[in-house]
């Protein structure tokens, strides 16, 4: 094989296959995961020698994913699933050593200078300001575009403020979205809403907008239903939605004790769910989880919700009810009382599609103060329908390589608007808006040279595979307030774990070691 570029990929010339290693194929930013876990493996043990190292590598990082100092805290899904340590002894923390790299680098983003005027090309609109809308904004101006991000609401970051506290810290979010508009000179227009009673399409074609893209989340909680039907009594006094429990916690609307002495049931099965479980066990509320799926995470009507999250909950006093669905929601005097609780016997068909069953004749029943539904979120389909994005089935309907949509030239869609998924998805379709805006407007291809294929590089299995560290949390009866409950690696710690990751396969030539110059 011969090696091409610094670190991208390798081509086998004998067969034409592009292979990368199975961490960066998981990646939907294509992060080349190896080299800066190099990088931060020969970091010095010096402290202070070792800050100066750090801005060079976050700086390497910061310019493929200039959201890295916020996915420092919640990524690592697709990277860390893939690693070829996680049948062995534990995929390395990737997140962990990003977040280390984050908390040291994240005070050097003040010093950033921003991208240099003139903004000679087009103007381009960003509707929502998500991830998928400020990485888009950031990567189109970067290009000499002249780009203004349309927000709803008064702040940045879309569905990353419903994130709670404890696991992203506010000044995490405020200093890495702050200064990435300051860093590229994008302008922000707070409180405009697009369609319905706001702006139209039209209104921002007529303002010179040459292109623009839609990424406004799914902001509207799902309701409740069993089969195709709404499920009866969701209109009593003490039913919620935990999205909007999210929402108003990050916004501090919400009493420190608000569930202080009540019985909240959460339903809900997904990583917002414990979300949800976990902010109302901080209120003080007595926290039960109520979900379709069964414990064992293997079966394929497993739970979602991620490993660490269902142990935290449970450490937190969070108590699980599994394979339940809702049959009916029952009250008394017109406030909630207790759902009725059917057993489900199946999540999903044979052909992957969300199909649930139930056995009416096994059932139980629950008693609760306050019932926070957290299924899922939806999209606001109207304002679509207005604008004329919807297909004949009632869809948003855009090309998959491109995100441009099918019935209006010039418009792109992405994010969780297109497919619910992690932040790092949207940053991703943030970055394939961008080229394909550019390409459009430059009258280039769209879909040219875009659909390359890779490989996962085989790596031979090892004879001593290393320990993986166990993650630190503050212990469960000191945690159960909104401080950062998950402590992060110490340098040393970093070393060793960053260290661990190059023990997968041999050297690569990704010339770490020549960009920190210890070469």
């Amino acid at each position: 094989m011969a090696v091409y570029a610094q670190v991208e990929e390798v081509i086998d010339e004998a067969t034409g296959k592009i292979y990368q290693a199975p961490c960066q194929m998981a990646c939907p930013l294509k992060m080349d995961t190896q080299r800066s876990h190099a990088m931060i493996a020969l970091l010095s043990s010096d402290i202070r020698e070792a800050k100066e190292q750090m801005r060079k590598i976050g700086d390497e990082v910061y310019e493929k994913n200039p959201l890295f100092p916020i996915c420092a805290y919640i990524c690592g899904k697709f990277c860390e699933t893939e690693c070829n340590y996680k049948d062995e002894t534990g995929a390395v923390r990737r997140r962990m050593l990003l977040r280390f790299l984050s908390e040291h680098y994240l005070p050097h983003l003040e010093s950033k200078p921003p991208f240099a005027p003139p903004f000679s090309k087009e103007k381009v609109a960003i509707v929502g300001s998500g991830p998928g809308g400020l990485t888009c904004a950031y990567a189109l101006s970067k290009r000499g575009y002249q780009v203004t991000i349309f927000e709803q609401k008064s702040e940045l970051g879309g569905a990353l403020r419903y994130i709670p506290r404890y696991r992203l810290p506010k000044e995490v979010i405020d200093t890495t979205l702050n200064n990435m508009i300051r860093i590229a000179n994008v302008k922000v227009e707070f409180g405009v809403k697009i369609g319905g009673e706001g702006k139209t399409l039209d209104n921002l074609k007529s303002e010179s907008y040459r292109a623009i893209f839609i990424a406004t989340g799914t902001i509207l909680p799902r309701p409740l239903t069993i089969g195709r039907d709404l499920v009866p009594g969701a209109d009593l006094e003490g039913i919620g939605y935990g999205l909007n429990l999210l929402s108003d916690v990050g916004q501090g609307k919400v009493s420190p004790q608000l569930y202080q002495g009540k019985k909240v049931i959460v339903i809900g099965g997904g990583n917002v769910a414990f979300d949800v479980a976990r902010t109302a066990r901080r209120l003080g509320g007595d926290v039960s989880v109520v979900c379709l799926e069964c414990e064992d995470k293997s079966s394929k009507d497993g739970i979602p919700a991620d490993v660490e999250e269902i142990e935290g909950g449970s450490e937190e006093g969070i108590r699980m009810v599994y394979s339940r669905g809702v049959q009916e929601i029952m009250g008394k005097n017109g406030k909630f009382e207790k759902i009725k609780c059917p057993r489900c016997t199946q999540v999903w068909a044979g052909n992957g599609m969300f199909s649930p069953e139930f056995n009416f004749d096994n059932v139980i029943y629950l008693e609760g103060d306050v019932l926070l539904i957290t299924i899922g979120q939806m999209w606001e389909r109207a304002i679509f329908q207005q604008e004329g994005l919807l297909n004949e089935k009632g869809r948003l309907d855009a090309d998959e390589l491109t995100l441009m949509s099918n019935l209006k030239e010039g418009v792109f869609i992405g994010g969780d608007l297109k497919r619910i998924g992690f932040a790092v998805e949207a940053l991703r379709d943030g970055m394939v808006a961008a080229e394909s805006i550019e390409r459009y407007l430059s009258g280039a291809d769209l879909r040219v040279g875009r659909e390359k294929e890779y490989e996962s590089a085989p790596i031979p299995k090892l004879l001593d595979y290393k320990t993986q560290p166990k993650l630190k949390w503050v212990p469960a009866e000191e945690r159960l307030n909104f401080e950062l409950f998950e402590k992060g690696f110490t340098l040393e710690e970093a070393r060793g774990e960053a260290m661990r990751c190059l023990y997968c396969g041999p050297c690569k030539s990704c010339k770490g070691c020549v960009a920190l110059e210890l070469q």
